[in-house]
């Protein structure tokens, strides 16, 4: 029989091997468990309005706005084939009509690292069409990391502008509960971001853009701006001189590019635990810009007649057309719906149980029952003693 006044060695030895057990399981075991999920599949719904300001045969700007009911369904789906250990690879699908103006579908490829849930470079991975591999890598998507903290800002990448924007904590935000979820509130904003290429030749399938407008077409933008050209020439015309006709002559007879441009506002409800979006909305809007080669000689012309008073108000109305806000050609703005925030609501707080049980529980648990051994080491001894 041991001496009374020794400490029992199996609650020294047990906690202790709880202990560590603990320890290795948030060392070694979390990181295995606490992963982006290969059989995940939500679809998200949203509905708002789509607003068209120009005609899309002509380009000319609308006496009136045409403003319809927008709908977007959101699929999105892990492809668990292709996936690894690592790596998942998720398919998004988003469907969008306008009414009676349009009706389309988008398909986008990501590939992420399943534990920092960071887009990893990979020729898998496209934005609109296969061919158009992108390289997200190491900015967010669809998901922000785990265990986010509420002050964290990330980058998140936007295949229509092919880079990143940031999305931070909205200091005026509040809060909301959502499926016994705690949802923090994110914004984010862009200001006029070129548009990729890429979708432009997207858009093109929906609503013609041209890449370019021949002088014809650009005078309804010019006189909306405040450029009557009928009235300018009428007023140059006894003054001009052969020169700067032959320059203005030149001018009408070119194509102006376009530089298109999207600016947008979101936000998002986000469960911290997961880094999950659960109710997002945003207003985007699409604009144009001419870009004329010429725009050096035509100030100097207008400078040459600063007693014309119709030179003098185009160029001022010139700043406002090449250097001001980009020609609206459409914008529209969506929300979650509510039924669709629950849905989404009850696949985060599945996963968010799993990270949970992994993260809290089952080293919690363990470092529980040794305090429980050691306590239970302490009642053994203390009778011992008392028992000498």
């Amino acid at each position: 029989m041991p001496p009374p006044h020794r400490f029992p060695r199996w609650a020294l030895i047990v906690p202790a091997a709880l202990v560590l057990a603990a320890l290795a399981w948030v060392v070694f075991a979390v990181p295995a468990l606490v992963r982006y999920p290969t059989d995940l599949e939500v679809s998200p719904r949203y509905e708002g309005t789509f607003t068209l300001f120009v005609d899309p045969t002509s380009a000319a700007p609308l006496d009136e706005p045409v403003e319809v009911p927008l709908v977007v369904e959101r699929h999105i789906e892990v492809d668990g084939d292709e996936s690894s250990r690592d790596l998942a690879v998720v398919e998004e699908t988003i469907r969008q009509e306008a009414g009676d103006l349009f009706e389309t579908t988008q398909t986008n490829v990501y590939v992420m690292d399943r534990r920092s849930l960071e887009n990893v470079a990979d020729d898998r991975a496209y934005a609109f069409e296969p061919s158009n591999v992108v390289d997200r890598s190491p900015a967010y998507r669809l998901n922000l990391p785990f265990d986010l903290g509420e002050d964290d800002t990330n980058p998140i990448y936007k295949n229509e502008i092919a880079a990143t924007y940031d999305m931070r904590p909205d200091p005026d935000g509040a809060t909301e509960e959502v499926g016994g979820l705690t949802l923090h509130p994110f914004v984010a904003e862009l200001d006029e971001a070129p548009i990729d290429a890429a979708y432009l030749e997207e858009l093109g399938q929906v609503v013609p853009l041209p890449r370019e407008l021949t002088f014809e077409q650009l005078e309804p933008h010019l006189a909306a701006a405040g450029i009557d050209v009928t009235e300018l020439l009428a007023e140059l015309g006894p003054v001009l001189a052969p020169e700067d006709l032959d320059t203005l002559v030149a001018l009408t007879e070119e194509t102006i590019p376009l530089d298109y441009v999207m600016s947008f506002e979101g936000r998002a409800g986000i469960e911290l635990t997961t880094g999950a979006e659960v109710d997002v909305g945003a207003s985007e809007s699409v604009g144009a810009r001419p870009r004329l080669a010429a725009e050096d000689e035509l100030r100097a012309v207008l400078g040459r007649y600063p007693e014309v008073p119709a030179a003098a108000e185009a160029a001022t109305a010139l700043d406002e057309v090449l250097d001001g806000p980009p020609v609206r050609l459409f914008e529209y703005s969506y929300d979650q719906t509510a039924a669709s925030v629950e849905d989404v609501a009850d696949t985060v707080a599945d996963l968010r149980q799993q990270v949970d049980l992994a993260t809290t529980w089952v080293p919690a648990g363990l470092a529980a029952l040794a305090v429980v051994v050691l306590g239970a080491g302490l009642v053994v001894h203390g009778r011992r003693r008392s028992h000498a």
